[in-house]
């Protein structure tokens, strides 16, 4: 069949062949009769587009003669295209047979499945947009006859852009979407929807400040330029954006196709907040995603003075840190400063120390808020200082208190080799670091005897909590003159506050007034802050002398949980089956707190009442028993949520034990320092399918230090922990720790073909892959297939098989690497795990992407957005690449530019730089096609600094790419690229990579958005 392209330069095919038109009179009438196929053109009309007010004498047999070529040349497989009709001609062509007309089918189709199923319309957008190789009529896109229908094409495509937008949003993609975004806006400034699909982004992933000045640049450039003012919907969406319009959280997709997820904790807006309130859980027990700014929950009441001064610290100082006494408000200010932070290009991080109990983890801590990776080599302080070296951000670093000398050691490297890095910490005491400005915080003020206490801040913070358990509560008259006598005898801190406010349910303020006059008296001290603090005691003492035998028994005890608990979690660790009604008693005096996160209620406890009531359990002599039962409990977790990660429900899992992190980590100290081999093991085996592809270096970090434990080697799960902790390292790009520990594993094994040693083989194999040894890789691989079958272990049978497949494929055996990614993709289809399906898909679209590029390219975008969807960014990144790669072979070179560029950003975020590296090689070959020919040299430079290892496709493409640069650019020019590439460094070899990449696509034509 005839197919016909004008997305891009006049492209004309026969079945699989290209039918060349060609001189610029051929390709011109041809264009011509396709902007108005179906209809019949006159000669008239073709003669004034040929040759225009030149037209010669012979002009109109002249128009038969090119006629006739064309119709000969269509012809040629028997399909009568062209046909004569008076008074002319007529090119008749059906919507499939033009890359215009199967746009606007799938555009189409895309705009009717949505906002019903998301994915599906992704997908239809993603093919419609691959079609593009350029501008519409391209060559001809500025004669008068091709002018209207270019314009109405590229309106539609910037159109199918931003409905590809939008779908992403619906399915839950924002942080994904937030730098393509940000590209776009730049881009096309004038256009209104993209800039409310940025705002939602950036709102979406905690960034509001930002979001609100996005949309204050657009209004603006629209003053500046139109002299007008953006739409009341736009509008509208910043007012929402101010207040936090729950509206504007994503809302769980049901009934789509695969690929998409509903949205996690982080989008749906669940955070922790609480004006004036310290520590974990402020007043919503769910932990933001790591790394982002919690969001506030409450009211915040009475700090302007404060928010200001703290901003003006900032900009002066790169260590702000924020003391006081428990209660006084130090996390809500920091939040609150955070929140509105601007002017830090790399964004605000946030890290929460109050979970922590490991000196030692404080550096995972801040690595994961920040997104560093430790790297081989380096131990995690050198990684994160490595990471940061060249962003500017303000990093804030909650709760210091209790691994005092630990964070101030960290925060002391990270100032001094990190020269646009700032910090806001939170502490009671000063971090005696170098530079330090010390912000103490007061408590809110209190009404005088002869002032209006409805005016004070702490009176104002009482009523608002007050009305929150008790809506019609009048605090006026007498009742406000006892509130203001409350404030006064809480000294102002507002968690003091709160606690005694959440009492109004069953008291009124007389009442309270009276009750707290004898348990509030100050004992005579010098420090305003020791006072404070045996006020904060005092009052706590108060809540809890107030708590039934029951209620103070269940408060002690919920104590050993480190972070967040579930209802169940709470019942198995505290030994109470049925401990509702007792537990909503806590979260009704404020001394719990409860919140959504993972798909399910949790609770949590602000760090101060937890160590008043760790205080309490220690008394009561039950403190080791219980972090006994904790550790069991969250060992036995650790096992059943990762044996279920195996199947369809990965994502899940991946949720609930994201949320469990702080107890987890606490389960594993405990068993650590209880020199409690086995309990240690089964933590770190449990979380085997956890670390893989999601590269939690902490996780990684604990499986170490277990090897290390007395008996671990002669342990049954020892194998399994060093396959894990292996696989870390692999994930890390150090793959010679890796290579040792499983050899050492496999070596020292009881039995080398048990069950247990099936991780370590997949060491074996991928370490063999990552350098080349592809002989090595396939025997490996089917030693694990094998034993896999023989234990009856069908995901550990699947990885076998895409390990031997793509052995397979890159020896250049491509028949057999296909067959046998299909038998993988058989297995693992069976198994329903989406990253293991995931990686089926990408094996068999390796194996497929030189005979079948259209089935290669479908297959990796299906694992992607099967990756995407439990959160699986390695396994996602690494198809993402083959795609991009595939689109460079195609031809399509706007796309694989835009394509490279995402993936080269995400593995920069990522910190995986084997993978960096690999895709940057795939890159050079791109960038000579396209012309940029010392980007390309200077690439190549980098890359031999980096002493990367290529093999196969890669090194000879690269051999090459140098062989072809030396030419064109001529031995000094080239040289000179290398040598300054060579001294870039990691950071400034990705940084130019972008750069290299936009500059190309500016000078590009643009061949839509993937």
């Amino acid at each position: 069949m005839l197919t016909f392209g004008v997305l891009g330069p006049l492209l004309v095919r026969s079945g699989e062949r290209n039918l060349a038109i060609g001189s610029r009179t051929q390709r011109l009438l041809l264009t011509a009769l396709l902007a108005q196929a179906g209809s019949v053109v006159s000669a008239d009309r073709l003669v004034e587009i040929l040759w225009g007010d030149d037209a010669p004498a012979t002009a109109v047999p002249s128009l038969h003669t090119y006629v006739s070529r064309l119709r000969a040349l269509l012809h040629a497989d028997g399909e009568a295209a062209l046909s004569t009709r008076p008074p002319g001609y007529l090119l008749q062509v059906t919507p499939a047979q033009t890359d215009v007309g199967r746009f606007e089918v799938l555009v189409g189709e895309a705009g009717r499945v949505f906002p019903g199923d998301p994915a599906a319309a992704l997908a239809h957008l993603d093919e419609a947009l691959a079609l593009w190789r350029g501008t519409a009529y391209a060559e001809f896109a500025d004669e008068d006859f091709a002018r209207p229908e270019a314009s109405r094409l590229a309106e539609l495509r910037l159109g199918a852009v931003e409905q590809r937008f939008e779908a992403g949003l619906a399915l839950g993609h924002h942080a994904e979407l937030v730098g393509a975004l940000g590209a776009y806006t730049e881009e096309q400034p004038l256009r209104e929807r993209p800039c409310g699909q940025l705002m939602l982004a950036l709102y979406r992933c905690g960034r509001q400040a930002e979001a609100l000045a996005a949309f204050r640049a657009f209004r603006q450039r629209l003053d500046d330029e139109l002299a007008v003012e953006p739409s009341a919907a736009l509008r509208a969406l910043e007012t929402a954006i101010l207040r936090q319009d729950p509206d504007l959280d994503p809302r769980p997709i049901t009934g789509t196709s695969p690929g998409t997820r509903p949205p996690d904790a982080a989008e749906t807006g669940m955070g922790r907040g609480g004006a004036g309130v310290d520590g974990p859980g402020g007043t919503a027990a769910a932990a933001p995603e790591q790394g982002t700014v919690p969001e506030e929950t409450s009211s915040f009441i009475g700090r302007e003075d404060e928010l200001t001064a703290i901003q003006v610290a900032l900009d002066t100082n790169r260590l702000v840190t924020l003391t006081g006494p428990g209660g006084v408000g130090k996390t809500r200010l920091a939040v609150q400063t955070a929140a509105g932070a601007q002017g830090y290009p790399d964004g605000v991080r946030w890290c929460e120390l109050g979970t922590i109990t490991d000196p030692a983890a404080v550096g995972h801590a801040v690595a994961a808020a920040i997104g560093a990776r430790q790297q081989p080599g380096s131990d995690i302080t050198e990684s994160v200082r490595a990471y940061l070296a060249t962003r500017s951000l303000l990093l804030v670093v909650d709760n210091c208190e209790h691994v005092l000398d630990a964070a101030a050691a960290l925060l002391t490297a990270l100032l001094r080799s990190c020269p646009r890095l700032t910090v806001l910490a939170t502490s009671r005491t000063p971090l005696g670091v170098a530079g330090e400005q010390i912000q103490p915080i007061a408590p809110l003020p209190v009404p005088g005897d002869d002032t209006d206490p409805a005016g004070s801040a702490s009176v104002l913070l009482f009523a608002d909590r007050a009305r929150a358990v008790r809506p019609g509560l009048d605090l006026t008259g007498p009742n406000l003159d006892h509130v203001a006598q409350v404030c006064r005898r809480l000294d102002g801190l507002p968690l003091a506050i709160e606690l005694a406010a959440a009492r109004m349910r069953a008291l009124n303020p007389a009442d309270l007034a009276d009750r707290l006059g004898d348990g509030l008296r100050l004992l005579a001290a010098r420090s305003m802050a020791v006072e404070r603090h045996r006020t904060l005691r005092a009052v706590v003492d108060w809540s809890y002398a107030l708590l039934s035998p029951a209620e103070q028994r269940l408060f002690d005890r919920l104590s050993v949980f480190a972070g967040g608990f579930t209802l169940a979690a709470a019942e198995q660790v505290c030994g109470e089956p049925d401990l509702v009604d007792t537990l909503a008693a806590l979260v009704d005096g404020s001394l719990v707190t409860a919140g959504a996160s993972a798909g399910q209620v949790r609770y949590g406890m602000l760090a101060t009442l937890r160590a008043y009531a760790a205080e309490k359990l220690a008394e009561r002599g039950e403190a080791q028993a219980l972090h006994d039962t904790h550790a069991a409990y969250f060992a036995a977790t650790a096992e059943r949520f990762g044996a279920t990660m195996r199947g369809p429900d990965e994502g899940r899992c991946v949720a609930v034990l994201d949320a469990d992190m702080a107890n987890l980590r606490a389960a594993h100290r405990w068993a650590v320092e209880r020199r409690d081999t086995g309990l240690a093991m089964r933590i770190s085996a449990g979380l085997y399918h956890y670390v893989v592809y999601r590269f939690h270096d902490e996780v990684v970090s604990w499986g170490e230090t277990v090897l290390g434990l007395p008996g671990a080697a002669a342990h049954p799960l020892y194998p399994v922990v060093c396959g894990a902790v292996g696989e870390g390292f692999t994930l890390r790009g150090d793959q010679r720790r890796a290579l040792a520990v499983a050899e050492s594993a496999l070596a020292g094994a009881a039995d080398p073909q048990g069950a247990p040693c099936l991780p370590v083989l997949k060491v074996l194999a991928a370490v063999a892959l990552y350098e080349g040894r592809l002989d090595d890789c396939s025997r490996w691989a089917q030693e694990q297939t094998r034993l896999a079958r023989v234990h009856g272990d069908a995901w550990r049978e699947g990885e076998g098989l895409l390990f031997h497949g793509l052995a397979r494929t890159y020896a250049g055996d491509v028949a057999a690497g296909l067959t046998i990614a299909q038998e993988n993709l058989r297995v693992t289809t069976r198994l329903g795990n989406p990253s293991l399906l995931a990686w089926a898909k990408y094996c068999q679209a390796e194996a497929l992407c030189g005979g079948d590029p259209a089935r290669a390219r479908r297959l990796y975008a299906e694992a992607v957005a099967l990756a995407d969807s439990v959160a699986g960014t390695f396994t996602a990144t690494i198809a993402q690449v083959g795609l991009a790669a595939l689109l460079a072979r195609s031809g399509e070179d706007a796309a694989a530019l835009s394509a490279f560029r995402q993936c080269v950003d995400r593995w920069h975020r990522l910190q995986v730089w084997h993978h960096q590296w690999t895709t940057l090689r795939n890159l050079v070959p791109l960038l000579v096609r396209v012309g940029a020919g010392e980007a390309a040299a200077t690439l190549l430079g980098a890359l031999d600094a980096a002493d990367t290892a290529a093999y196969g496709s890669d090194a000879a493409s690269l051999a090459t790419a140098a062989a072809d640069l030396t030419a064109t650019l001529g031995v000094t020019a080239y040289t000179e690229a290398v040598d300054a590439g060579a001294a870039l460094g990691p950071d400034g070899t990705v940084a130019f990579a972008l750069s290299a990449v936009d500059t190309a696509l500016s000078q590009a034509p643009h061949s839509g958005s993937r």
